[in-house]
């Protein structure tokens, strides 16, 4: 009879000894394909915010180089708070000078940039001018100086004081609308849902491809790791705290205790890497969830800004902001979703 349990019993203790080392080099082999595959994502993400950057110095309707109509008075550098703690508390306003029986209706303009950057010098909104709106571009205190909320008091503050001045600068806060783009984007929504001025109403807000809850954004997926870094950076929070105090900077919270939303166009581009479409979907779900029936998805062939955010996309918006601020028929509208559009 032959001896092969001695042989047998080496081969086990041979693959006993190899086992631990072959699952290490395949995590190991695991690791280094999802690192390279984020990298990856990560190199994506940078270039599309490289392009959007230089396309904004030249696309059409941008005033990143600082050209406006002819017909457009522009008063730069305005202060909107009392007593300023920051350089970044101040706002330009754009204000047609041509003949005009009233005041003009207004456009608010928030700069994204992962509220860590960005200016308000920028923004698409130079058609604006060209049909009828007056234009205010804000600044507001950046991450690296101040952590949440400060990014949005500033906002209210922005919008309080355009309310309050109304009449020295002949615009019409009755008529006044929301747009911005990214982290500004967040802010149109963060404002559209806890603005309380109970007489000068919003008319219509705008948000391109802005993050609506924080939490998934962390914790799902939906962004990628410069996107949680800018999270991390804007609450200046790491781990359990950090994911606790998302809910307090997210618009979806919101919504169930909102009694007045206005209309509201979102435009999101299908391959945005910084912040995933499923976040504006998700944002329209729960809205229509809550009855607030007035909102609109324009899912664009487009990534973070660019592509796709040309001059046809800007078009709409402007047709959007004249649809719902210049028409008798979009203010009594309004009035009426303040009542009915509320479950």
């Amino acid at each position: 009879m032959k001896r092969t349990f001695p042989i047998r019993a080496l081969i086990y203790a041979a693959c006993a000894l190899l086992l631990p080392n072959a699952v290490a080099s395949a995590q190991t082999a695991q690791v280094i394909t999802v690192d390279a595959k984020r990298a990856k994502e990560e190199a994506a993400v940078n270039q599309q915010l490289k392009d959007l950057v230089k396309k904004r110095r030249t696309r059409k309707g941008w005033l990143g180089d600082g050209t406006v109509p002819a017909n457009v008075r522009v008063v730069k550098d305005v202060t909107y708070v009392e007593k300023t703690v920051s350089a970044s508390q101040k706002l330009d306003l754009y204000i047609p000078t041509s003949t005009s029986k009233g005041s003009w209706p207004l456009v608010v303009w928030i700069h994204g940039g992962g509220w860590k950057g960005g200016d308000k010098k920028g923004g698409p909104f130079y058609p604006l001018l060209e049909n009828g709106f007056a234009v205010a571009s804000i600044n507001y205190r950046l991450s690296d100086e101040s952590k949440w909320p400060a990014q949005f008091d500033d906002c209210q503050s922005a919008l309080a004081f355009l309310r309050k001045h109304a009449a020295e600068y002949n615009i019409d806060t009755k008529r006044m609308g929301l747009w911005g783009g990214s982290a500004g984007g967040h802010l149109v929504l963060m404002l559209a849902l806890r603005d309380k001025n109970p007489s000068d109403k919003l008319l219509a807000v705008c948000d391109w491809f802005g993050p609506t809850d924080l939490s998934r954004f962390m914790l799902m997926g939906e962004t990628t790791k410069m996107g949680e870094d800018l999270i991390r950076d804007l609450f200046g929070l790491q781990g359990e705290a950090l994911i606790a105090a998302c809910p307090s900077a997210s618009p979806v919270t919101y919504i169930a205790s909102a009694k007045y939303v206005p209309p509201i166009l979102i435009m999101h581009g299908r391959s945005d890497r910084l912040v995933s479409i499923r976040q504006s979907q998700y944002f329209m779900e729960k809205m229509k969830e809550a009855g607030f029936n007035d909102v609109r998805l324009d899912e664009i062939n487009g990534a973070h800004g660019y592509p796709g955010f040309g001059e046809s996309t800007v078009n709409n918006v402007v047709k959007f902001f004249k649809q719902r601020m210049l028409t008798n028929a979009s203010l009594k509208k309004t009035t009426q979703r303040e009542h009915k559009s509320h479950k």
